[in-house]
């Protein structure tokens, strides 16, 4: 365990890659997540300067939630080739988020790609508190 108020690790997992995240809030947990998926990916640069973008997620719970928010990052990186950074949440309270983030477009050519990964699931996926802090474990299909 590390003292930083925000982060993430991954983890070997059998078949997929755990992704350990932490934060010291829901925006943290959430941001930290983002950038541990795009972690898994590999290293990538982007192509622009990038343009300010909101997305807006609803979801039973905080769990599913943080599920749909990385399986949007997920396809829009899967599909338009675009990351999103530089999280500023308008709104998270586990049932509801608003954020508005850079989105940069991927260059392909310049970035390293480590794995492919598949789909964020939901297996064993529970938001904790411990010592003060948000914690979660995802399982990342690759």
């Amino acid at each position: 365990m590390t003292d930083q108020p925000s982060g993430f690790e991954l983890q070997d997992h059998t078949a997929d890659i755990a992704l350990y995240v932490w934060g010291n809030t829901l925006e943290a947990l959430f941001a930290s997540a983002a950038d541990g998926l795009y972690a898994t990916i590999g290293v990538m640069q982007t192509t622009a300067e990038g343009r300010d973008h909101t997305l807006r997620l609803e979801a039973g719970d905080a769990e599913s939630l943080l599920h749909d928010f990385l399986a949007e990052l997920h396809f829009n990186f899967e599909t338009r080739g675009v990351l999103f950074a530089d999280f500023k949440f308008a709104k998270l309270d586990g049932r509801a988020l608003e954020v508005t983030a850079r989105r940069t477009e991927v260059d392909p050519e310049a970035s390293i790609f480590d794995r492919e990964v598949k789909a964020v699931t939901y297996h064993d996926l529970a938001i904790t508190r411990h010592h003060g802090r948000y914690e979660v474990t995802l399982i990342l299909d690759i």
